[in-house]
């Protein structure tokens, strides 16, 4: 039995009420049963419980087995003094440490409802409810992804605002960082990020006017210019102009561990997406303006043409056959809903401006659908991706919810869990009569 399965059951009231009493015979009346509590301490806060005839306010503890309070040396621990109710699935073990009634709920919890949290936690499908997502309203799973888009938006938001903070509230040099992290797909976005991170904007600035200044400072930077054996007068170019930018602003490159070539396909090699980058950036005054204007972003990223030497390359190293490197609409309207969108949010925040942050939102729910491998799958099982918002929400689900099977803190699985309507090697007994 699993103590998070125990949280579940007593917030949710899943269990038979009838009677109850104490492991100490005395009679147990849940008046209110506490607030879960996220912090150290006990498990739900300001319970009211009459024990008796007489009626407690305190704290409410939950474990497996009786025997854990003293494992964890709750009578050693002053934020435990005020535990009025201690609860457990088995009384294993009677403890003299312990005044307070004990209640346990083996014998009490729906067996159906157990069965149906189990399924899920041993499913080794993507998404553990697959099964039985049509069971679930459309209208409860639209709001429930809304929530989804909003915590993702909020971990990105949050995390912009910790580089605000160390970078002084400088939104050009931010705006550069989060931008390059999501030109750098995938497997090489923390690259990205660190490259973008030993560059200052500033220099950025500087060296604009020349056509392949920042394509040198990016390049070289990032360490790939580093030990070349090609002899191309483009790389000759390139490593000339980064040996002065090194000497003139102290640049220490990138190791090479930084950088994965192996999980991409070709048109993701960071070789060839720093050149990319290196030529949206040299096209335009400020980088943060660029960012929040999705029109003339998208224009910009449209109209990036890369020197001659990249029609038969994705790799400083090794030429290819001839294609074209242009970035496609799908890019671009990725980088507006990880980039922009919580950029936005995040100005919106700090000038004060909710009517910016409601429009970041708008432009998410404006953009069409992501599909990818993730996307994919769960739309088969029926969840709706009809715009990035959605998208946003799949990808929300499948890393915080389903990969880490947090199926009880997931508004669907809690309900499949606490639905009579769901069958899952339906027992034959309303209530559990011995340990499981």
């Amino acid at each position: 039995m699993r103590e998070q399965f125990l949280h579940f059951i007593w917030q949710s009231h899943r269990f038979n009420h009838n009677n109850l009493q104490s492991t100490q015979g005395q009679s147990i009346t849940i008046i209110d049963y506490g607030k879960a509590n996220l912090n150290d301490g006990p498990d739900f806060l300001f319970a009211k419980v009459l024990i008796g005839e007489v009626l407690w306010v305190g704290h409410v503890e939950i474990h497996t087995n009786s025997s854990d309070w003293d494992k964890h040396k709750h009578s050693d621990d002053n934020n435990y003094k005020n535990v009025i109710l201690h609860v457990v699935y088995i009384d294993d073990k009677p403890l003299q440490s312990l005044s307070i009634p004990t209640l346990e709920l083996q014998g009490l919890i729906p067996k159906s409802t157990y069965n149906r949290y189990m399924h899920l936690m041993e499913s080794t499908a993507v998404l553990p409810c697959h099964h039985l997502i049509s069971e679930i309203e459309e209208n409860v799973i639209e709001m429930y992804f809304q929530r989804l888009a909003i915590e993702r938006l909020e971990s990105k938001v949050s995390k912009i605002e910790t580089l605000l903070e160390k970078f002084q509230f400088d939104f050009e040099q931010v705006a550069f960082i989060w931008l390059s992290r999501y030109f750098g797909t995938g497997a090489n976005s923390d690259a990205f990020e660190q490259l973008a991170s030993t560059i200052s904007s500033s220099w950025l600035s500087k060296i604009r006017q020349d056509s392949m200044g920042t394509e040198s400072l990016l390049l070289g930077s990032s360490g790939f210019l580093e030990h070349l054996s090609n002899k191309d007068d483009y790389i000759k170019s390139l490593s000339y102009q980064f040996e002065h930018y090194r000497h003139k602003w102290q640049i220490t490159p990138l190791n090479a561990q930084w950088w994965k070539w192996k999980l991409g396909r070709p048109a993701s090699f960071p070789s060839l997406k720093i050149a990319q980058l290196a030529q949206l950036l040299n096209n335009t005054h400020s980088i943060f303006n660029l960012v929040l204007d999705i029109t003339v972003l998208k224009r910009a990223l449209s109209e990036i043409s890369l020197h001659p030497f990249w029609e038969n390359h994705y790799h400083l190293q090794k030429p290819s056959v001839n294609k074209s490197k242009g970035l496609s609409i799908e890019f671009a309207n990725k980088l507006i809903a990880n980039v922009t969108v919580p950029l936005m949010i995040a100005y919106g925040r700090h000038i004060g401006d909710n009517k910016l942050i409601e429009q970041a939102v708008e432009i998410l729910e404006s953009l069409p659908e992501e599909h990818n491998n993730i996307t994919k799958a769960y739309t088969e099982w029926g969840l709706p991706n009809h715009n990035a918002l959605h998208s946003q929400a799949i990808l929300q689900l499948k890393k915080e919810y389903c990969d880490l099977k947090r199926c009880l803190s997931c508004q669907i699985g809690n309900q499949i869990i606490r639905s009579d309507t769901h069958h899952v090697r339906e027992p034959q007994n309303d209530f559990f009569i011995e340990y499981i």
